[in-house]
């Protein structure tokens, strides 16, 4: 393995697991795994009684792992995503140590507790997308395109940021989803509508992003949105991230990504579409996910349905015909 056994033992991992998983989710994982060859590479500086070789290591070397991804301040939801993906690859070395330990002591990993924010009401949404559209240059055009076309279309982060040019349709204003999560497994494409409020920025980004090319002397970019020093390249995630988390401090907002995706949804049910549709429109297999973890119908909209529903039942004709006046069809009637 060398001198450098567990960036040598990621390396085989990622070329043994190439053909099972789509190449963004490639390059996620091995930019996880990288970061901590870094992490544990300075702590082996300091600790040199560390095992360097995967497939030896113990408790000691995992709890270093979790330790630095604490120290990074990621929540609980990314401390457990990460923690999947080195025991994907512990396990390609033989090591079940990740298996032993959640066995032996479940107290020391992260719990899973859900850190999603929930759906935005039209106040905080305002704000938000005020707050995008402040923001100026290429850079604040992106921002801007980005952040509402995830409240008007409740694409996933990664749905857009890996949306091509070609996705667009604007004669009959769609944008197809042409990588949905799961895309070499159970991944659908899917075409969304693009609505009124969200027309004028994808006129405005297309123009900007046009300007920006022509200047470059680039043409046929592939990538939507792009950083303006690498257009051939889809915006990394840690970009969008950074974004939405500088309009969260402009717009004094606590939201992400995927509270702009459930407020899209929320915002469908309110405004009378089915729920069938809803699932249909995030990329569903089924409705209960949606129901589950997305929409639900507000007070003031299930009580509405309420009284609509008794208004229509008294307008229908009596089938009866009377015969509740007639003493001898009322039940118990002596």
């Amino acid at each position: 393995m060398g001198r450098y056994p567990l960036k040598a033992t990621i390396g085989e991992y990622m070329n043994a697991t190439r053909d099972y998983y789509a190449p963004r989710t490639m390059q996620d994982r091995a930019i996880i795994l990288n970061a901590m060859e870094r992490e544990f590479a300075k702590a082996r500086v300091e600790n040199p009684e560390l095992k360097a070789e995967p497939a030896n290591w113990g408790e000691r070397e995992v709890i270093t792992i979790m330790l630095a991804l604490r120290s990074r301040g990621l929540s609980h939801a990314s401390q457990r995503q990460e923690l999947a993906i080195l025991k994907g690859l512990l396990r390609f070395t033989g090591n079940s140590i990740l298996d032993q330990m959640k066995a032996k002591s479940p107290h020391v990993f992260p719990k899973p507790i859900s850190d999603r924010k929930p759906s935005l009401n039209e106040d905080q949404l305002s704000k938000v997308l005020r707050a995008s559209d402040e923001m100026k240059g290429w850079r604040g055009e992106c921002i801007r395109f980005m952040m509402t076309t995830y409240a008007h279309t409740g694409m996933r982060l990664n749905e857009l940021r890996m949306a091509e040019y070609s996705d667009l349709d604007l004669k009959n204003w769609t944008i197809r989803v042409s990588h949905p999560k799961g895309e070499r497994t159970y991944g659908v494409q899917r075409v969304i509508p693009i609505p009124e409020p969200l027309k004028p920025t994808v006129v405005r980004f297309l123009r900007e992003r046009e300007r920006v090319l022509t200047e470059s002397g680039l043409l046929g970019v592939k990538p939507l949105v792009f950083v303006e020093d690498n257009p051939e390249q889809p915006v990394a995630i840690p970009t969008v991230k950074s974004w939405a988390s500088e309009v969260r401090a402009r717009s004094g907002v606590a939201f992400t990504v995927h509270s702009l995706r459930r407020t899209y949804g929320q915002n469908l049910l309110n405004r009378g579409a089915s729920i069938e549709t809803v699932s249909i429109a995030l990329g569903h297999s089924s409705t209960v996910t949606t129901e589950k973890h997305y929409c639900r119908k507000n007070a003031d909209s299930a009580r509405l349905e309420i009284v609509q529903a008794y208004q229509r039942s008294e307008t229908l004709p009596n089938r009866q015909s009377g015969g509740i006046e007639r003493e001898k069809n009322m039940t118990g009637y002596a």
